[in-house]
């Protein structure tokens, strides 16, 4: 009696054989990729810049800002009421911290003469030389401007700063970083609080600049 033969399985086709194994890998895929979403997830899209409330900002923060408050930012002005220039110099404060230098009054003067005299003026008795404007962009305390060949070494001996250059850096480590030997022409550094006073050219008499011209609201400056 013959032995009936085992039923012939039908071999898969080309098409099928495709299908399983796309199948197996995408599968394999998504298990591999599953913990990978879970334990870091895409970081979400930044927020848009918030916009600053003054144009002047981007106009050499902060002193066209301070002259956009004191004259308009008019920096040959002259009303004729004893104020001068677009940061509204007195004519003795002019005098006092080297303005005969440039020009014989401050409105006579480049806008780059009047801002390097008040630097000067913002060495010995700081932002609050122009009370209201100072308020109006959070403007305080007394700044250096850097010159050629500064180094925080000799400005913390300049300014006798408690702790040498390194407490000054550590006052101006949000401008300088990691790099305290990289000073640039024209950078306002923060003279710490501890420091002994700048040389001042009018015997301790302060300086004294115009009140604003022109009236605005006052709102926060973009920290």
């Amino acid at each position: 009696m013959p032995h009936p033969h085992p039923t012939a399985r039908p071999r898969p086709t080309p098409r099928l054989r495709r299908t399983v194994l796309t199948g197996l890998v995408t599968a394999l895929l998504t298990s591999l990729a599953a913990p990978a979403a879970h334990t870091a997830p895409l970081p979400p899209a930044p927020a848009a810049a918030p916009r600053a409330p003054y144009t002047c900002t981007g106009d050499q923060w902060p002193w066209g800002c301070v002259a956009e408050c004191e004259s308009g930012g008019n920096w040959h002005i002259n009303t004729g009421n004893g104020f001068y220039g677009g940061l509204q110099f007195w004519q003795p404060t002019w005098v006092g911290f080297g303005g005969l230098e440039y020009a014989p009054r401050a409105d006579l003067a480049t806008r780059a003469e009047q801002i390097a005299v008040a630097g000067e003026v913002l060495a010995v008795q700081g932002w609050s030389a122009w009370p209201v404007c100072s308020k109006r962009y959070g403007l305080s305390g007394r700044m250096h401007t850097v010159k050629r060949g500064d180094t925080l070494s000799s400005l913390a001996r300049k300014y006798g700063v408690q702790g040498g250059w390194q407490a000054f850096h550590a006052a101006n480590e949000k401008t300088l970083g990691d790099h305290p030997d990289r000073l640039l022409i024209g950078m306002l550094l923060v003279i710490p609080k501890n420091s002994g006073r700048a040389q001042d050219p009018l015997g301790h008499v302060p300086a004294v600049f115009g009140p604003p011209l022109t009236a605005a609201p006052t709102l926060p400056i973009p920290r």
